[in-house]
């Protein structure tokens, strides 16, 4: 079966991003560039964060956990956009590796809160790390500065921060 880059030589509509294929058919269609892109961003997270003892889904949870500190599971996987059980069988495992600790909210003691733990804050900084060289491979034609335009642009287009 032909490799990634042997159909990009022999297609010169299609481009290479970290070893992806990106059809030009989606020049110009933002969903399918902003998902192509997801695509590719979560196959080489999931690979490289693998490295930090961490997969994507348990990286979103360190992060939230840091800057939203959800009040519950169910607040939780409310915010990753997935099921509970899901949340609580990852949450379970990062619990296992002390990474975050689990107890009971004193105003409803059926609900568990999560926390990060200080390895959890750990794991996260390398985590973040991966993750940001990972960006920069995947999205090596813009500098800095366009960089932070795009993070300023989506976050104001999915209403993170109000429009200047």
């Amino acid at each position: 079966m032909e490799g990634v880059s042997d159909l990009v030589d022999d297609d010169p509509d299609l481009c290479l991003v970290a070893g992806h294929a990106i059809p030009r058919g989606a020049e110009g269609r933002t969903a399918l560039l902003l998902a192509r892109i997801g695509t590719v961003l979560t196959d080489l997270a999931d690979e490289r964060l693998a490295a930090a003892g961490l997969d994507g889904r348990e990286y979103s949870i360190l992060a939230i956990l840091a800057t939203d500190g959800p009040g519950s599971q169910q607040d939780l996987a409310t915010l990753l956009g997935r099921a509970p059980g899901v949340i609580v069988a990852k949450v379970d495992g990062l619990e296992e590796r002390g990474l975050v600790v689990r107890t009971r909210d004193p105003g409803d003691r059926r609900r568990s809160r999560v926390t990060l733990t200080p390895a959890g804050a750990k794991a996260l900084t390398a985590a973040d790390e991966v993750a940001e060289q990972t960006v920069r491979e995947v999205l090596g034609g813009l500098d800095a500065a366009q960089r932070r335009q795009l993070d300023e642009l989506i976050a104001v287009g999915v209403g993170l921060r109000p429009a200047a």
